[in-house]
């Protein structure tokens, strides 16, 4: 591929990148976009590296090490056109059981990470005039139910992020998704919570059953693309209308 022809590439920065929604996102804009690829697990990440793509080790958690790592995406492929923020961490415990350390790993993954990068965001020496930001935030933050209370709490603020960074940042874009639960690594590791059963239960209470990470990528396409250029300052959800 020419230089002339990679300049041409909107640049992507997907943060959280080595599974799920990431991932998922990554493999599709692999041809069509410069990508800056950002994850704590990187070396998930070494098979897609070329001229075009670049992985960072990155752990959110850590503010400064998450600017670093967006400064540095900018270094290799230039201003970013579209960032995402798809990292996540999910805490099910009822709160009497939560330690401060506990609150603030969740508050500083779901929450705190997406707001360093809505800081980097908004600044015109890291992305272009016409740029977007995508967040994946959950129905948890507007249904929340026990044992999930700190994780909805810090994706409720990722909702009053998008609202409010769309009026600062204009004419920039920023938009969010809240997906119902996925079938993902993060919801895998829990088998003893999210088992046969409990899938067979949701799919039957929901009118169009499980959505898919697929589906969400679907929308998160659509929602950073020419196409959706007046929609900005709005979650979006998805979850095969489990939440009516």
């Amino acid at each position: 591929m020419s230089d002339a022809t990679s300049a041409l590439k909107p640049h992507m920065l997907i943060i959280g990148a080595s599974s799920g929604i990431g991932a998922e996102l990554a493999r599709r804009a692999k041809n069509n976009c410069k990508l800056s690829l950002l994850a704590r697990r990187v070396d998930r990440l070494e098979a897609w590296s070329g001229p075009s793509t670049s992985a960072f080790a990155c752990d959110v958690s850590d503010g400064q090490q998450l600017l670093d790592a967006i400064k540095a995406a900018v270094a290799a492929h230039g201003k970013i056109d579209r960032m995402v923020y798809c990292a996540g961490k999910q805490l099910i415990k009822p709160m009497r059981g939560i330690s401060p350390a506990d609150l603030d790993e969740v508050v500083r993954v779901n929450l705190t990470g997406a707001l360093v990068s809505a800081s980097a965001f908004a600044s015109a020496r890291v992305t272009t005039p016409e740029a977007s930001f995508l967040v994946i935030s959950s129905i948890a933050a507007q249904r929340p139910e026990p044992g999930i209370i700190a994780y909805s709490a810090a994706k409720a603020g990722l909702d009053t992020l998008v609202h409010g960074l769309a009026r600062e940042c204009a004419p920039k874009r920023v938009i969010g998704i809240a997906p119902g639960w996925l079938d993902t690594e993060m919801t895998q590791a829990l088998p003893h919570i999210y088992d046969d059963a409990f899938r067979e239960r949701l799919s039957a209470s929901a009118p169009r059953g499980i959505a898919s990470v697929e589906e969400v990528v679907d929308l998160a396409e659509y929602l950073m693309s020419d196409s959706a250029q007046s929609i900005t300052g709005q979650t979006f959800t998805i979850d095969g209308g489990a939440s009516l």
